[in-house]
């Protein structure tokens, strides 16, 4: 998909332009592109008469395939469902798993927010305060102001 269709696509989506947006989406996501699935999966059209759990079927679906896709926010954006058994069924490894991806793929947020939890430790993740400050530190790197804040709390308490 080229730049300025995508550029297209989050104005219309920004500008809440669904239905002209779906037209545009429609044969990217056919085609299974990630960032077109990424993107169709975040909204519902008022008229579509599509269900609730119809909408979190296709939700995950979309999501999924674009995470695989490449697509960091995706991925992020899985992570968290499956954390929190949001649309899916609660599973921590599957929630690492798809921040471990969300890192791979350069997401910055996800640096910071899974560097945070595993610098902690929670029931669901185990301590490791090595990878998480490094994580940590490099979301700071990329402009991220709560990590920056955190790894300032962190220095201070030492």
């Amino acid at each position: 998909m080229e730049e300025s269709t995508k550029n297209k696509i989050l104005k219309l989506y920004d500008d809440g332009e669904l239905e002209e947006l779906h037209e545009i989406l429609a044969p990217y996501v056919a085609n299974g592109e990630p960032f077109a699935l990424h993107i169709n999966a975040s909204f519902s059209l008022a008229g579509s008469m599509e269900t609730e759990a119809e909408y979190s079927k296709r939700y995950v679906e979309q999501m999924k395939k674009a995470s695989e896709g490449g697509i960091a926010a995706a991925s992020y954006r899985m992570g968290v469902n499956h954390l929190y058994g949001d649309d899916v069924k609660q599973d921590y490894k599957l929630a690492s798993m798809y921040f471990e991806r969300a890192i791979a793929q350069g997401d910055s947020y996800t640096k910071f927010t899974y560097g945070f939890s595993i610098y902690y430790g929670t029931d669901e993740n185990p301590q490791d305060k090595v990878r998480g400050l490094k994580l940590m530190q490099e979301a700071a790197a990329e402009g991220i102001e709560k990590a920056a804040r955190e790894l300032e709390l962190i220095s201070k308490s030492q």
